[in-house]
């Protein structure tokens, strides 16, 4: 028997709470760092889009509606926080079977025309027609669900869509996930996302690669969307062997090893829920599978949700379906869930999630304050909406009764919204129960990734046990062998939330490693009938400290708005980062890393070649998602709405510069003056040549009037970046979500130029605010979420 060393580290576990829950907004901020795409999907009120197109164009995609060709259109998006005409948009038809509706899906495509280009942080929108529903709102409701547990998903919204002044009715703008959609959610965006359509069931037919290539049509079932030129379906295929060949004794460990399986689950007990059968478990239909380097794991993404409460077309009750042996079309296998199924531990998770949804997120009183509000607000662009009408002949009074009546059936709609949740809950009343496996570890994580020798690393994870949990340790190792010193985690769970996790929630804490340390924890769970659980498995976390020698440089200049300064190459106008030598001997950078993302430090290497920065010297670096276009071409691009950036060691974990920035105005750059030191500030572009003040040309000054507010979400502090196009008064207040004035940061004269304030919101309480700026003439409001 190995000796155990046990010294419990003594640390007040409210603060570590309270830094704990400081780590995890930074990272929620990080993800969503000055992205605007919440004024996209915000409910405010319903958007209306208004597509201008040559008719010539839009009677041939009516007589085409299996083309995708796309056509040129021109796009006015207006609601409470948008009002914009964007020219040059793609337009097409999409979806399969809504292609020969009357009422058609279409996708807007904003970077076909103009390669990079965003609108409002989304390159798509996914309109889509949901004649199969005459309630319209389904396919959202599921949206929000997915939303409200925090499950990487679409977000959606209500449009009004209007085609060359006519009005073709109300649709569900959905998030397009791509991409932009990778960026926004995963810390790493790199990897190969797969869309999985019919006959998806994941099912082995081999070990090589291309054994999972398209096999069925042109694109299915497994149509990789990014990395597309290397098609490398490596990952898929170890992932699809994992689940059919390996054997019940290691199933659980490998699987844990290449995808969150809470995912997986979370995504069967919310299909359960809304009567989803359009899925993988019924139809092997509808989801998406991300692979994420960092980590090397898959992430399972919900997809398409028209069909659900109540939607269906093979004489199924829905809302009595056995949540554990779950319909499948035509008796096919479907070996991940037969396999999660069959294991004690992921069966009890699963009755967990179930149990916890019906009571905190989906249940009558919740969902019908829910389905109240959304038919106040579409009710009047429903009855104007004739299209709707066309499909199916769903008339007004269809409308109404599809929301409310308590017993409602026309065609393939065999249920009312409200029927549906009541019967469905009602029938999940007394769930199965629990087998007694052991506790299982389905989350973990902890803060920072990345420590410094002085910092305490605080691990998170949730853990449930169906015969409950009497205590969790946490296991330090200073090498990889069975001697270790145990430090207790605490139950800390986090009430009045939607999220299972948080009241799954244990904390703990290990001591500051040193300098040049490289360490390993693992954590053990028991339950009150003495079971135990070691995660993860079969293996250990490892942790590393830096040394405390770095190298003298810098990011010393970055360009984020390259509109027309300077060209790489290619003749392409991108993002760069000039870094400095400020040294009196030449570095080679080969093995270092750049990134923007604070928790992904090896999200970029420099080649393993000799790249030489001479002393005194600087090198140019194009942050252009172009790594084909040459050594010095990162994975990444740069956010003109602020980021954070950061040079890496070689080692993976020491951060020689870093630096965290707000929005930027276009052909300005931002660098330290002089170079290499401390002080930041606007100038013109000098890449690869010492910094310049802006102050000396003083013929550069804005150009339009905007305003942007960073970091948000934020606690308790946000910068409030923007420009006065005029002298004259400023006036910056900032209103509760009643409509209340309850601050003003700025009122005073100022003179035409950029301008950046800081609002500290310490003293008011978590909530929805909104910043409004106004200069002369000009107004702006921001909407900004405090969190504490």
């Amino acid at each position: 028997m190995p000796s155990i060393l046990i010294r419990i580290f003594q640390t007040k576990i409210v603060k570590t709470l309270s830094i704990l829950i400081i780590s995890f907004l930074v990272g929620l901020s990080n993800l969503i760092f000055a992205n605007d795409s919440w004024m996209l999907y915000d409910d405010t009120q319903i958007d209306v889009i208004e597509i201008t197109i040559d008719p010539v164009d839009l009677n041939w995609i009516y007589e085409h509606v299996e083309s995708d060709s796309i056509h040129l259109v021109t796009v006015h998006y207006s609601n409470e926080w948008i009002n914009e005409t964007v020219d040059s948009v793609g337009f097409r038809l999409r979806g399969n079977t809504s292609r020969q509706a009357a009422k058609k899906s279409f996708k807007l495509d904003f970077n076909h025309f103009f390669s990079g280009r965003d609108f409002y942080d989304v390159e798509k929108i996914n309109l889509n027609g949901e004649h199969n529903d005459p309630s319209i709102v389904r396919s959202k409701l599921c949206w929000d669900l997915f939303q409200d547990i925090q499950l990487s998903s679409s977000r959606a919204t209500h449009a009004a869509v209007y085609i060359n002044g006519d009005y073709y009715g109300l649709y569900i703008s959905i998030e397009h996930i791509d991409d932009t959609f990778l960026e926004k959610s995963y810390s790493d965006d790199s990897g190969n996302l797969w869309k999985c359509l019919w006959p998806a069931d994941l099912t082995y037919r081999g070990n090589a690669p291309e054994d999972y290539h398209p096999y069925y049509g042109d694109d299915r079932p497994y149509d990789l969307k990014t990395n597309r030129d290397l098609f490398d379906y490596t990952k898929l295929a170890r992932l699809i062997r994992i689940i059919n060949q390996t054997p019940d004794h290691s199933f659980a460990d490998s699987l844990e090893n290449v995808l969150y399986v809470d995912e997986v689950l979370k995504y069967f007990a919310m299909n359960i829920l809304v009567g989803g059968w359009d899925d993988y478990w019924f139809l092997m239909n509808n989801y998406y599978l991300y692979h994420e380097p960092d980590g090397d794991r898959f992430h399972w993404i919900p997809y398409d949700y028209d069909n659900t409460f109540g939607i269906d077309w093979f004489n199924v009750d829905w809302t009595s379906t056995n949540p554990y042996n779950f319909p499948v079309m035509n008796g096919g296998d479907r070996p991940l869930i037969e396999r999660l199924m069959g294991n004690d531990q992921y069966r009890d998770l699963y009755t967990h999630f179930i149990e916890f949804f019906l009571e905190n997120v989906y249940n009558n009183t919740i969902l019908e304050s829910r389905i109240n509000t959304v038919y106040s607000s579409v009710y009047p662009w429903a009855q104007m909406d004739e299209f709707r009408t066309l499909d199916y002949g769903f008339t007004l009074d269809d409308f109404t009764q599809s929301y409310f009546a308590d017993s409602y059936q026309n065609q393939h709609v065999k249920r009312g919204l409200l029927e549906f949740v009541n019967a469905r809950t009602s029938s999940l009343s007394n769930p199965a129960p629990y087998t007694g496996a052991p506790p299982i570890i389905y989350d973990l994580d902890w803060h920072p990734k990345y420590p410094q020798p002085e910092d305490s690393i605080y691990v998170t994870i949730a853990a449930f046990g169906s015969n409950g949990i009497s205590n969790i340790t946490l296991r330090y190792y200073d090498n990889p062998v069975p001697v270790w010193t145990e430090y207790p985690m605490e139950y800390l769970p986090i009430t009045g939330t939607k999220l299972v996790e948080n009241i799954d929630r244990w904390v703990g804490v290990l001591p500051p490693l040193g300098v040049g340390i490289t360490g390993y924890f693992d954590i053990v769970a028991e339950d009150n009938a003495g079971q135990t659980q070691v995660y993860p498995r079969n293996r250990k976390i490892t942790v590393n400290t830096p040394s405390d020698s770095a190298p003298p440089l810098f990011i010393n200049e970055f360009l984020a708005r390259n509109n027309s300064i300077n060209s790489d190459e290619f003749g392409e106008f991108d993002d760069w980062i000039e870094l400095y030598n400020d040294s009196d001997t030449d570095i080679d950078l080969s093995g270092m890393f750049l990134t923007d993302k604070a928790d992904n430090l090896t999200k970029w290497a420099f080649p393993d070649q000799e790249i030489i920065i001479p002393s005194q010297g600087f090198i140019l670096i194009w942050c252009d998602e172009d790594q084909e276009q040459g050594f010095l071409h990162t994975n990444f691009k740069l956010s003109g709405n602020g980021e954070f950036i950061a040079l890496v060691s070689s080692d993976g974990i020491t951060i020689i510069d870093s630096v965290t920035f707000g929005a930027q105005t276009p052909d300005i750059s931002f660098g330290r003056l002089p170079d290499g030191s401390d002080q930041w500030t606007n100038m013109n572009p000098t890449p690869t040549s010492a910094n310049i003040d802006l102050s000396v040309d003083d013929t550069v000054m804005p150009k339009s009037f905007s305003v942007k507010v960073f970091p948000n979400p934020f606690n308790p502090i946000t910068n409030i970046a923007y420009t006065c196009l005029n002298e004259g008064l400023t006036l910056i207040e900032v209103y509760n979500i009643s409509g209340r004035k309850i601050d003003t940061i700025v009122q005073e004269f100022q003179q035409q130029g950029m301008y950046n304030v800081i609002w500290n919101a310490d003293r008011f309480s978590s909530g929805i605010y909104f910043i409004h700026v106004k200069s002369n003439r000009f107004i702006d409001i921001q909407k900004v979420i405090l969190l504490k």
